[in-house]
């Protein structure tokens, strides 16, 4: 199999680790890369001083996305800046590539039905990039509510926090794309997007948000440096959402409330409690938990999917609802009001 990496930045040479990982010699890589920086990362964001990306790891380069294209690539990895997400996977699908998208889809509508559509017309599959789907967290928060152990839900609170000038030790954050409206950034796109999608897929449908933003904690930055959301699920599921880019350590943690008990999740420690009617919660720990795991498990359903023609687990449409969900919060705190969806 021939792959593009469409951006070699670090979400993109992990890609690049687990590609090599999991498929050996037998996946051929080029990329496109505008920037062509040297830094080499290891799994822990750490910079592999001395060594050569593109020599390490077998890659042939170019600063040109349709002299990498004509080497007819049979699926394209987008994993340059979100501002860019869009135009360069209408262009990768319009030349028949397969699709893995990383989050978000985009940081806007524009192109997204055009994408769709090509998608669709074209026959590929297509991926987004929402590994968190893959956390053991996840899965165990799945089957409490699906089984009914909890009852009713009647409200849920999820938060993703992180501490920006921290997220890449090695590049001064003013300058990455999570630091940059240009570039898409912001913790709505970059942090909270992950659980938006998490939200649709253990609650259903969202039916409106009411978010508001703020932009004062002196990062200097032009994008949001916190988000608080306040959803309606169908069901009258109340939900509320907040991330920031102020905290550190990093605080990942979900709750989910019913009629007959409640489940929390620590995404960052690995541990599940649930309450469901006695004093003392049921404490589940994955203590075996290697956050890459999740990579490699997303990596493996999407080459599953091209090889013997399966539809992907998180496909364009969740895509499409989560930055819907990420776009609602905005257009409500300039509004000042609740948005449907």
């Amino acid at each position: 199999m021939k792959i593009l990496m469409a951006g070699l930045g670090s979400i993109g040479q992990r890609h690049v680790r687990n590609i090599r990982r999991v498929m050996g010699d037998e996946a051929e890589i080029i990329a496109f890369r505008s920037r062509g920086l040297k830094t080499t990362f290891d799994d822990s964001l750490n910079i592999r001083e001395g060594v050569d990306l593109e020599e390490e790891y077998s890659i042939r380069s170019f600063t040109d996305l349709d002299e990498a294209l004509s080497e007819k690539p049979d699926a394209a990895f987008i994993t340059n800046i979100t501002a860019k997400h869009m135009e360069t996977a209408l262009r990768c699908a319009r030349a028949g590539c397969h699709i893995f998208m990383e989050k978000p889809l985009s940081d806007s509508f524009e192109g997204v039905e055009e994408l769709r559509r090509t998608v669709r017309e074209k026959g590929l599959k297509f991926f987004t990039g929402f590994q968190n789907r893959y956390h053991p967290c996840v899965a165990l928060l799945k089957e409490y509510i699906e089984s009914g152990a909890l009852g009713k839900i009647g409200s849920a609170r999820i938060e993703f926090s992180e501490r920006l000038t921290t997220m890449h030790r090695y590049e001064d954050y003013r300058g990455t794309y999570m630091a940059r409206k240009d570039m898409g950034g912001g913790p709505v796109m970059n942090l909270m997007m992950h659980d938006l999608d998490m939200l649709a897929y253990l609650l259903g449908k969202p039916v409106s948000v009411f978010g508001r933003l703020g932009f004062d904690s002196g990062l200097s930055i032009d994008v949001e440096e916190r988000a608080d959301a306040l959803f309606e699920f169908e069901g009258g599921v109340n939900v509320s959402a907040h991330t920031d880019f102020l905290q550190y350590p990093p605080f990942h943690h979900i709750k989910i409330v019913g009629d007959k008990g409640r489940i929390e999740a620590n995404f960052n420690t690995a541990k599940v409690i649930v309450y469901d009617g006695g004093e003392n919660g049921k404490l589940t720990e994955f203590e075996q938990f290697v956050r890459n795991d999740m990579f490699i498990a997303e990596l493996k359903d999407f080459i599953d999917c091209i090889e013997n023609d399966k539809e992907p687990v998180i496909g364009i449409e969740d895509g499409i609802l989560a930055l819907k969900m990420g776009l609602a919060i905005k257009h409500s705190h300039e509004s000042g009001a609740p948005v449907e969806l």
